[in-house]
């Protein structure tokens, strides 16, 4: 089984599945061979031409709802020319599986077939309905995937559990042993545009009222400082486990208090760590710009465009309020045109248990801690529902790794898959008693 993993891996990836455009179905087309070949029934769903998703049930004794292992087959674009290899050649190279979607998430999409073909092939009945499902366009908001998904065929994805990507084991974070954080919340999203407007002109005649000039200067006004730090209960539990490998955590550790947690960490310059700072904070990032078409025409119309990440208990509306007063510019309007507040499940179920003690089976040493997604993914959709949902990913990297996603030549070991999928089965079989 652990060849099989890295094989399919390396199948899987050399499928060009970039949103946009998507193109999922090649990746449903897939699985649907996997599924024949085993035996297995399965359905498959098209939100419209080429945007496909697909399900595939073990069916269970009933004593527990069903557990979904939930992965999606897009990717983000990746170029050529700045990639070693080709981002979608699967290449086996040096003990690494390569391409586009190797972590984020066709990796674990492979660990999680292999642990569901693992049920079927020994014939095990489980206590609950093991589902798998492979969908479109988590990369791009989610709505020609589970969105549609749940909108549509609600009936079809009733569950009391859902097995998501969220989690990492990294192992340059705590000295000798690996931190698995699996993810329990994520940030809310607000995507959010910018739009000045003012009067044309020629470049050589100035008027002091260009559109493109007054939006820079909101903008400006609006980043030059950072956003708060807000301790959230989940975080301040992350930082208390986390202070049993780092020492200057101990006057935090004894007093618990978030006054004292915040002073700890920028005096550390834990604050400096991008990934450590966006747990703590609502972030703002500038990622798109657009006005004028000609170097000498000064623009009637200036836009941007923001990725807005917002902890649990920060309300959209109230935040996107206050980027508009932070402006000060009457001119500059705020629209959002993707918009969904933070998730959360909780700790103290049966299911983070198993979960948690079977990481600690397979890494006896590892400093396990539930977290919080920074990013966004599917789970919202189920949490939304009452379902609880956990980011698992039973795979040790490093941040040199952790930030090839999304980023260029994305990898993931042989080693992790090989290891992964023994314990993402044992992770399973738990869940499901048997």
């Amino acid at each position: 089984m652990a060849h099989e993993a890295v094989e399919l891996l390396s199948q899987y990836l050399q499928i060009d599945t970039s949103n946009p455009p998507g193109n999922e179905m090649r990746g449903v087309e897939f699985f649907a061979r996997i599924f024949d070949k085993e035996g297995i029934v399965y359905k498959t769903y098209e939100a419209y031409a080429g945007r496909g998703s697909i399900k595939a049930v073990i069916p269970g004794s009933g004593e527990k709802g069903a557990i979904i292992l939930l992965n999606h087959i897009d990717v983000v674009p990746a170029r050529t020319d700045e990639w070693s290899v080709h981002p979608f050649s699967g290449e086996i190279q040096d003990g690494f599986i390569h391409g586009r979607g190797a972590l984020d998430m066709k990796g674990q999409g492979i660990l999680e077939l292999l642990a569901f073909l693992e049920v079927k092939r020994k014939g095990l009945t489980p206590c609950r309905d093991i589902i798998f499902l492979a969908v479109a366009d988590e990369e791009a908001g989610a709505q020609n995937g589970v969105a549609y998904l749940i909108n549509n065929y609600a009936d079809d994805f009733r569950a009391d559990l859902v097995i998501n990507e969220g989690g990492f084991g990294l192992d340059d974070l705590v000295a000798e042993r690996p931190l698995f954080m699996i993810s329990t919340a994520e940030k809310g999203v607000c995507r959010a545009k910018l739009t000045c407007s003012g009067p044309p002109g020629h470049g050589s005649m100035p008027h002091g009222d260009n559109a493109l000039e007054k939006l820079v200067g909101g903008l400006n006004r609006l980043l030059a400082k950072d956003n708060p730090v807000i301790i959230t209960p989940l975080i301040a539990e992350y930082f208390r486990q986390l202070g049993t490998e780092w020492a200057f955590l101990k006057p935090y550790t004894e007093d618990g208090r978030p006054e004292t947690l915040i002073e700890v960490l920028s005096q550390n310059g834990v604050m400096d760590i991008p990934q450590m700072s966006a747990l703590v904070r609502n972030t703002i990032s500038l990622n798109r710009m657009h006005a004028g078409d000609k170097v000498n025409v000064i623009p009637s119309r200036a836009e941007a465009e923001l990725d807005i990440r917002l902890l649990p208990g920060t309300d959209p509306d109230e935040f996107l309020a206050e980027i508009k007063e932070r402006l000060a510019d009457e001119n500059i309007t705020v629209a959002s045109w993707q918009r969904h507040g933070a998730t959360e499940s909780p700790m103290d179920t049966e299911d983070f248990a198993i979960i948690k003690d079977v990481h600690l089976e397979h890494f006896p040493n590892a400093l396990i801690v539930a977290s919080l997604l920074v990013g966004a993914s599917d789970s919202r959709f189920f949490r939304d529902r009452g379902i609880a949902c956990y980011g698992v990913g039973p795979m040790v990297i490093g941040l040199e790794d952790l930030n090839r996603i999304h980023g260029i030549d994305e990898r993931i070991s042989e080693e992790n898959m090989v290891r992964g999928t023994r314990v993402y089965t044992d992770i399973v079989k738990r869940l499901c008693r048997i």
